[in-house]
């Protein structure tokens, strides 16, 4: 009979999941801004345009064929069975194939819809719907060691995969191989992961179907699914509304701006993954899951704000000097992606929490009520003053559904977690009034940046650590000394 870990073997497990993947994403981010820097001085916005419409297209289908069916696994407070598992599996194959098939035949037609795109692209599409089975495959083996908050061994196999897309990206695009460059690399990656995982966390591959256990897997995963298929909804504007009326070379700028405005999105996509099954762990537990998310808040706020403060101060500097000046007209988008970050990263992490206490229907209304918001908002600015309505419209959809959201977690928790939450106010204006006061200088391009940097990085830290309660100040220190066991000890 299998036990269940006590709230505070939860936590323990949570935090060194977090740990790895933290030290996975420092590794990544490195990795990935060495790589993405080449790929936009090698190609150009209409390339990166291409490819986030290829994307597109494949994952919207990927996203009607998979019905939720790792988060049903997970989320869940019992155990699961092999057979169980090979039921997905078989759910799985069913979904994929399907979608597979109609994109394989569908796909000139689908390119007919672009009158500026070649015919190239029908071919980019095939290519690319064949990560539907990597993804399906790898599902299976990701989700067991996730259930189990197994980071240690996920951190390994994702810097595998990520190093591999890089690595293959970057190379085939330096030879002019261009859009296809990112294709190859997809796929490479994804075969990679499949099979590390496997080796990692076996299980007994077989075809099989049992409708009492799909009737329950499909229960939860459906509405799941809509969820994240609504939310998806969200961002399906630029390749679809900006590419037929502007051009790829915007749909670039736009995927672009998001990317990067929207960077350490990456860091709360990791957060997500470990905060999903902590809070089902914990989810009887009222006291103990808010006072987690006020936790879990308050880190990810706190890097958010610094993100922003350093774009709309030194955004235009740092484009033009890393990215070259191709890239100047998208810093306006990628300023207000920047602002929409802080909102991305409470509306993330709350509907985490309303998720993994089976809340899903609310998340649901939530994410409905935000996605037409968004949709309607940005044909209209689209049409009125071009692609920079897209990012406006984010914002302003993010804040009219966010109440809803937090009407899930009990009367007074918005006014109660934004109370405890105030303090990184104060940093967030302090280090951009010291900011913006440099920009008078009239400095060489790089001393500007590093002027700029070291400025808002001294300030926003020295001012962190004078705002911030003290329980999150003795748990920076804490941290900060176990570092610098952790260097003495290396050294």
């Amino acid at each position: 009979m299998t036990t269940t870990p006590s709230t505070n073997a939860v936590n323990a497990l949570a935090r060194r999941g977090i740990k790895l993947l933290l030290g996975r994403q420092f590794f990544i981010q490195i990795f990935t801004f060495v790589g993405g820097v080449i790929l936009a001085r090698v190609l150009n916005p209409a390339e990166f345009g291409v490819f986030a419409v290829v994307t597109f297209i494949v994952s919207v289908l990927g996203l009607l064929g998979d019905f939720g069916l790792a988060s049903s696994f997970i989320q869940r407070k019992t155990e699961f069975s092999e057979r169980e598992l090979q039921v997905a599996f078989t759910l799985q194959q069913i979904f994929t194939t399907t979608v597979f098939v109609v994109l394989f035949f569908l796909s000139p037609w689908i390119v007919s819809l672009y009158p500026n795109m070649s015919q190239d692209m029908v071919w980019l599409i095939r290519a690319c719907a064949l990560s539907l089975y990597l993804t399906a495959w790898r599902s299976m083996s990701a989700l067991q060691l996730e259930r189990k908050l197994s980071y240690d061994r996920l951190a390994w196999v994702e810097i595998l995969e990520i190093v591999s897309y890089q690595l293959f990206a970057v190379t085939l695009a330096c030879l002019g191989y261009g859009v296809w460059s990112f294709i190859t690399a997809l796929l490479v990656r994804g075969a990679l992961g499949s099979i590390v995982l496997y080796v990692l966390a076996p299980w007994p591959i077989r075809l099989c179907f049992d409708w009492p256990i799909a009737k329950e897997i499909l229960r939860f995963g459906l509405p799941f699914q809509f969820t994240a298929i609504v939310n998806g909804a969200s961002n399906w504007i630029t390749p679809t509304l900006v590419m037929s009326l502007i051009g790829n070379q915007a749909v670039g700028f736009l995927g672009w701006a998001s990317a990067n405005g929207r960077k350490p999105l990456l860091l709360v996509d990791n957060f997500t993954r470990v905060s999903f099954p902590h809070f089902s762990r914990i989810q009887d537990d009222p006291v103990e899951v808010e006072r987690l998310l006020v936790r879990y808040l308050s880190y990810l706020l706190a890097i958010s704000g610094f993100w922003f403060i350093m774009l709309a101060v030194a955004g235009s500097s740092l484009v033009e000097l890393i990215y070259t000046k191709k890239w100047l007209p998208a810093v306006p988008a990628l300023i207000l992606y920047g602002v929409a970050l802080g909102l991305d990263v409470t509306s993330s992490i709350v509907s985490t929490v309303l998720i993994s206490s089976g809340k899903i229907i609310l998340t649901a209304k939530s994410t409905t009520l935000r996605t037409v918001c968004n949709i309607s908002i940005s044909v209209w600015l689209v049409l009125w003053i071009g692609f920079m309505g897209i990012p406006i419209a984010y914002i302003a959809s993010i804040l009219i559904a966010m109440p809803v959201l937090f009407l899930g977690l009990g009367k007074g928790s918005f006014r109660r977690i934004m109370a405890q939450l105030a303090w990184i106010l104060i940093p967030l204006f302090g280090s951009g009034i010291v900011g913006f006061s440099l920009l008078i200088l009239k400095l060489p391009l790089l001393l500007m940046c590093i002027v700029l940097l070291a400025a808002l990085i001294l300030t926003y830290a020295i001012l962190v650590w004078l705002a911030c309660p003290e329980g999150f100040r003795t748990s920076m220190a804490y941290r900060l000394n176990g570092l610098r066991k952790s260097v003495s000890l290396a050294t």
